[in-house]
């Protein structure tokens, strides 16, 4: 399976994104997923850092306005890395059903900044 690469947003998208979805600050270091593991949601770093790592080896660091795991959690595909958040890092939670529905409404501004972003087309 292929790796996909983490999408960095402009500040206004990040402002876009963030009025339509759910946030949390994390007060300690944990991981949100595990390689091999489908995510429950997309993240996009709003405040602060994530570790990335693949076959136990540190990869990148990714940092504010960075999206990991929205084309595996559409596409149902287990995510080919691990992801470790630091303490106070702010993220925003992409919940599958709520994307969904703004892709869907051709009419909402955020439908064509999400198709933009994905680069997600309908067949």
């Amino acid at each position: 399976m292929k790796h996909q690469k983490h999408i960095e947003l402009s500040p206004e998208q990040v402002e876009e994104i963030r009025t339509h979805f759910s946030s949390k600050k994390f007060k300690s270091q944990s991981y949100l997923f595990y390689e091999g593991q489908i995510p429950i949601s997309g993240y996009l770093i709003l405040d602060g850092t994530i570790q990335i790592s693949a076959n136990n080896k540190y990869k990148k660091i990714l940092t504010n306005g960075t999206i990991i795991g929205v084309h595996e959690l559409l596409k149902k595909e287990p995510i080919m890395i691990s992801a470790e958040v630091f303490p106070n890092t702010e993220l925003c939670f992409l919940d599958k059903s709520t994307m969904q529905e703004m892709l869907e409404n051709e009419n909402q501004e955020l439908s064509k900044v999400l198709k933009d972003i994905f680069e997600i087309r309908h067949d």
